[in-house]
């Protein structure tokens, strides 16, 4: 339908009505509103890909948002509907939160397995003061880390909206935390295991090898 550049919209946020602390991301243009479908970093092609699928095969109305080193497409929906009814899960979130949600997850799990409730009590507390510093959406006490530990990171509805930037930032954490607490990077294999669970996981994997915080893992 369209393919627009950052200036020509406005992005705001709205509570999801499924988890009151979490806001979802809402393009505004020419009085129509979207909702984020995926992101896809510097794949414009990807993007390309979907979006013309979207509209031209299955006959949907869709945006391409081009940004610097990022593209995204959104699909249109009526405001009052998020407020009255859930939305589809598979239209929140990214495939890229899904695979860092993954990989924090698994180094939380080998932390608290291999060392013990008390040392995943201090990790927790690090990753929360990095993650308050960083003005992390869902990361307000220990309480909402505790969530995003234990939510399913492959339902979208309930994944927070961090974008690219935050999660390099939080690779780059975990990675660092972790090798404290280990001594070693022996937690990268079986948290890139963990990527299985992802129907894009090799899509995860290949943006993780061109990253500069996500080469840290492979």
């Amino acid at each position: 339908m369209f393919i627009l550049k950052r200036q020509d919209v406005e992005i705001v946020n709205v509570q999801n009505p499924q988890n009151k602390d979490q806001q979802i991301p809402i393009l505004q243009y020419q009085g129509q509103t979207f909702r984020l479908l995926n992101m896809f970093g510097d794949n414009r092609d990807e993007a390309l890909a979907l979006w013309r699928d979207l509209t031209d095969n299955k006959g949907k109305a869709c945006v391409l948002l081009e940004e610097p080193q990022r593209f995204s497409v959104w699909g249109r929906v009526k405001l009052d509907q998020l407020t009255t009814a859930p939305t589809q899960s598979s239209s929140a979130g990214t495939h890229l939160v899904q695979g860092c949600l993954l990989i924090l997850q698994a180094v939380y799990i080998e932390v608290e397995d291999l060392l013990g409730v008390r040392q995943a009590g201090s990790f927790k507390q690090d990753l929360l003061k990095f993650m308050q510093q960083g003005k992390f959406a869902q990361s307000e006490n220990i309480a909402a880390l505790e969530g995003i530990l234990s939510i399913n990171p492959l339902n979208s509805v309930q994944i927070p909206n961090w974008d690219e930037g935050k999660l390099q930032l939080l690779l780059g954490e975990i990675h660092r935390l972790a090798s404290s607490y280990f001594g070693n990077n022996s937690f990268v294999d079986s948290a890139i295991e963990a990527l299985n669970e992802l129907p894009e996981s090799s899509s995860v994997a290949a943006w993780l090898a061109k990253t500069p915080k996500g080469k840290l893992w492979n």
